[in-house]
């Protein structure tokens, strides 16, 4: 057995949370993780708590539109709707269909590293780790093209509405932009229902449904599909590189030895781990390693400081390629694992290696900007140059 988990309890996590928001949080956030101990830091209690059909997520919704697709996203469902949604959404990520991506990955990193290789510079989230997942995502669903800049901004101001959450301001705005994206997706959905092509889109509309409930998860899933499958893999692109920029002898490396990416990938899930924060209470009264959760009471799981837990992970705040093993709980676990990550992980793979391989001389150009740290672990802007 070992030493009981410690709990500094709910004031303290709110404190955690609150900290999170704050400017210092948004830069450093393990910095707010060391002001306190609490189970939803410890590995073994997160992984058990996220492999555990007793806990739940808690009820998410309300008249406001933006809450209200926010409740019917796959993070937030629960039981045979969320059954429903990750059965539709988990058979576009099958390992054949993620690898069938692996062109139009490398073509667009490619392209957009044309683009930049003559001005000696860029921002990177900007110019770079944002617009490739993002062209990705929206080429494979079957967005039509002219629609393409109209959903990136929308998708921008969802991101900032998630940092900036406490602000009704923020709210009200990603209130509009909710509705707007959601029409525009029933709407297409409509349209390869009638009109089937080889995308996305078309194979979600193939199963059509009378119940409006289950469309208006459907369509609302349309929605999260787009936001979190680009918005956690420009995460890793952008912080991943940053890791390396700090760390000149491992981008060396990794730049001489591609082949050694896949595994440094997974290190800088460990690291970056874009998915920060995971609410869940217990549906009866349970017990985790020693660790008392009331039924009904939500309570955080903190990924980024599960995956520097001592105990599973020696040294953990040094970037090591080599780690093995590497059991990283950067895309959640259990019923909730993410759909989308293996094709997070080509985008990290892809993107990272040609960066590194096709600009001589990469560097830090200016200090980087960071949008927050919660629930998203996201940089706004990262300024980097080259010879």
């Amino acid at each position: 057995m070992g030493d009981p988990i410690a709990d500094d309890g709910l004031e303290a996590e709110a404190r955690v949370v609150g900290g999170l928001f704050a400017p210092e949080g948004r830069v450093d956030p393990h910095l707010v993780y060391r002001s306190a101990s609490l189970p939803g830091f410890d590995y073994a209690v997160v992984n058990e708590i996220l492999r555990n059909d007793r806990f739940l997520p808690p009820a998410v919704g309300g008249e406001q539109p933006f809450w209200n697709m926010f409740s019917r996203w796959l993070i937030s469902l629960d039981g045979e709707r969320h059954r429903a949604m990750r059965v539709r959404f988990s058979s576009l990520f099958t390992a054949s269909r993620v690898e069938s991506f692996r062109d139009v990955v490398s073509a667009t990193t490619e392209e957009l590293l044309d683009g930049v290789k003559d001005r000696g510079g860029m921002d990177l989230v900007t110019d770079f780790a944002r617009p490739l997942p993002f062209s990705v995502i929206v080429s494979v669903l079957g967005i039509p093209p002219e629609r393409w800049d109209w959903v990136a901004e929308q998708t921008v101001v969802i991101g900032q509405t998630f940092a900036n959450q406490r602000d009704p301001a923020f709210i009200a705005r990603a209130d509009v932009v909710v509705e707007e994206l959601g029409a525009m997706f029933s709407d297409l959905l409509d349209e390869r229902a009638a009109r089937p092509t080889d995308d996305l889109l078309s194979a979600l509309a193939a199963d059509g449904t009378d119940d409006p409930e289950a469309r208006a998860d459907l369509v609302a899933n349309c929605v999260f599909f787009i936001q979190a499958g680009h918005a956690s893999t420009t995460s890793l692109i952008a912080a991943g590189t940053l890791l390396l920029l700090e760390r000149p002898e491992q981008l060396e490396r990794l730049r001489v030895h591609p082949e050694e990416m896949r595994p440094a990938v997974e290190e800088m899930l460990r690291m970056v781990t874009p998915i920060t924060v995971v609410p869940r209470h217990a549906s009866v009264d349970t017990t985790v390693s020693g660790c008392p959760f009331p039924a009904g009471v939500d309570r955080f799981l903190f990924l980024p400081a599960a995956n520097r837990d001592p105990r599973v992970f020696p040294d953990p705040d040094r970037f090591d390629p080599d780690r093995k093993p590497n059991r990283h709980i950067a895309f959640s676990a259990g019923d909730h694992f993410c759909v989308g990550a293996p094709l997070a992980r080509l985008h990290g793979e892809v993107a990272i290696s040609a960066l590194i391989g096709r600009l001589p001389g990469v560097r830090l150009a200016g200090d980087p900007e960071w949008r927050g740290s919660i629930p998203l672990r996201e940089l706004e802007h990262l300024p980097i140059a080259w010879d």
